[in-house]
């Protein structure tokens, strides 16, 4: 921090908790973000953002822009630039959104690498796979090459991201594959649908504040709903003593599980909410037990394990609390906050 400059790589030191670290300093100044030939510029004001932009456009949406850059490089320089306020909302808020756009981006860009992609349908004429919807049989009829995911977006009149999420289900199921070079025919303006709202939206700041690393308050955006009722996690106290675990029923017989990717992104911003609660939580010297069962239940959420994995993962940090030998103020206090998390409305 010489001099008034940190930098690094967001893939090494996550841009979120560099912003909250230096917020916490009260400095004001700018994050100078930089992939390849983009380029952005995020501004603090007495450790508060304030306001972000890049090329095409500025605050939230170029905050939200920023965060699908996983392989982007920054630098801050501490200055009194004077700039417009286009970010209103707490650092908290504003972090969390950022962090939950970046877990999102991580996953679908395992099969779309880039908005700028082609995607193309790899079904025969005519074919109709089973088992999908109107939005999904459009998206394969305008999926020809020609237009990139980006493109597509624009024409069908929604966000990128979204329009991304439904490609992504197409090509995990082997309907769509994604090409670097234009091709095909333009799609026809009658194999559009209209855009219907998405199944897991991108988390607005409507509401309340959130934890990104440090516990601010322990309460739940409304971006981010509880679990439906059915699979919430259970009023009862979590671990409150050394005492042994009461024997659990024995598991239903495994059956076949297709994880929906919408789902599978929410189910894991959860894991990294109970991660960050749990971090803000218990000391540092047991932060690596934390990152280490947010892993566990990682793998858990890949392998279709759903919100079972959620609720193992709560159940396992507060365990590991108490094995790990923290005092039964701090156990009560992180099982308050982690029930906070998925209290129902």
């Amino acid at each position: 921090m010489s001099q008034g400059v940190i930098q690094g790589s967001m893939r090494e030191a996550p841009l979120a908790d560099i912003i909250q670290l230096v917020g916490r300093s009260g400095k004001s100044g700018c994050f100078h973000v930089q992939q390849e030939a983009r380029r952005a510029r995020i501004y603090l004001k007495d450790g508060r953002l304030v306001h972000a932009e890049t090329s095409s456009t500025e605050g939230l949406n170029a905050l939200l822009e920023v965060a699908m850059w996983l392989d982007g490089r920054y630098h801050f320089e501490a200055s009194a630039t004077e700039v417009p306020t286009t970010l209103t909302r707490p650092n908290g808020a504003l972090l969390m959104a950022f962090g939950e756009r970046m877990d999102e981006w991580r996953i679908l860009s395992q099969k779309i690498p880039s908005l700028d992609l082609y995607p193309v349908s790899t079904l025969l004429p005519g074919e109709v796979p089973e088992g999908i919807g109107p939005r999904e049989a459009s998206l394969l009829a305008v999926a020809t090459g020609f237009c990139s995911v980006s493109e597509l977006a624009e024409l069908a009149g929604q966000p990128a991201l979204d329009l991304a999420k439904d490609i992504y289900g197409l090509v995990l199921a082997g309907f769509v594959a994604m090409k670097g070079i234009r091709s095909g025919r333009p799609p026809l303006a009658e194999d559009f649908v209209p855009a219907s709202p998405p199944v897991a939206p991108t988390p607005s700041l409507a509401q309340e504040e959130s934890p990104v690393v440090v516990q601010e308050e322990a309460s739940v955006t409304a971006e981010e709903e509880a679990l439906p009722a059915a699979e919430a996690i259970p009023e009862a106290p979590l671990v409150a003593t050394l005492e042994a675990p009461s024997e659990p029923p024995p598991p239903p017989p495994a059956a076949p599980v297709t994880m929906d990717p919408q789902r599978m992104v929410k189910l894991m911003n959860y894991a990294q909410r109970i991660a960050q609660t749990a971090k803000a939580a218990i000391p540092e010297a047991h932060h690596g037990m934390v990152n280490q069962l947010q892993a566990e239940a990682t793998q858990a959420i890949n392998n279709g394990e759903g919100p079972e994995a959620v609720k193992a993962l709560a159940l396992a940090v507060s365990r590991g609390a108490v094995e790990a030998g923290c005092d039964a103020d701090t156990v009560r206090s992180l099982n308050a906050q982690l029930k906070a998390l998925f209290a129902t409305r």
